[in-house]
């Protein structure tokens, strides 16, 4: 049989033949432009799994959380009339606001992850849409101040407000509510009064909320910073 002389053996390691360097055989290729639009249309299909993704990751985590508080609410109806209950609720509490916390932190992520992917893909249609003249009525996109998640123009604007309208506040409002809630059920005994004790909780409640969508507006604003760094022309 004769020898294959198509790669070079190194020094060292008999006649096994070394495959060539990965940029070498990418500046080789004779159709590079069509190698890139493959890899471009591979990248569209990954960014729109991620966000398939991410959607699927918020609804399972989502309702996790809210099978947790359903199921400690019903635990405690069947306590309620029982010596045990101001017990049960000490502990069942703390539990259901920490697995709150942890939810509301993994939806921001989610979130963020889907708008930081949905960007690529709109910077990949606007590659689309300029492939041939005319092709920009193919591939229509929002304009001027829009909303951070939106793939086509639907009239929304871009307003830090928004973050109030997500899956995530939603969580931290049902959370801070239990906390509150929690808050008061707690302090009852001590405080001695049905008022003092809702308005304290009713307070730490607010201030747990807004704390959360302080929180998570900073987050928004520092991807949106990425965001506009990454479309900066480069030099």
């Amino acid at each position: 049989m004769e020898r294959d002389d198509t790669y070079p053996a190194p020094e060292g390691h008999g006649d096994a033949p070394v495959p060539p360097n990965a940029g070498d055989s990418f500046h080789a290729l004779p159709d590079r432009p069509q190698a890139f639009f493959s890899s471009l249309l591979t990248e569209h299909f990954v960014l729109e799994s991620a966000r398939g993704i991410t959607v699927a990751e918020s609804s399972s985590r989502a309702s996790l959380y809210l099978m947790t508080l359903s199921s400690s609410l019903v635990a405690y109806g069947f306590l309620a009339q029982t010596p045990i209950a101001l017990n049960f609720l000490a502990v069942v509490i703390p539990v259901v606001v920490v697995l709150g916390l942890f939810t509301y932190e993994r939806l921001v992520q989610t979130s963020l992850e889907d708008v930081a992917a949905l960007d690529s893909m709109q910077r990949i249609r606007r590659y689309y849409a300029r492939i041939l003249p005319g092709a920009e009525d193919f591939f229509s996109m929002p304009h001027g101040q829009h909303a951070l998640n939106e793939l086509l123009d639907i009239g929304g604007r871009g307003s830090w407000r928004g973050v109030f309208f997500t899956m995530s506040t939603a969580i931290a409002t049902v959370n801070s509510i239990v906390a509150g809630a929690g808050v008061a059920l707690l302090s009852y005994p001590t405080v001695g009064s049905d008022s003092a004790a809702i308005l304290l909780g009713a307070a730490l409640g607010a201030l747990f909320l807004a704390a959360q969508a302080g929180y998570q507006v900073r987050r928004y604003q520092k991807v949106i910073r990425i965001i506009r760094a990454g479309h900066r022309p480069r030099r």
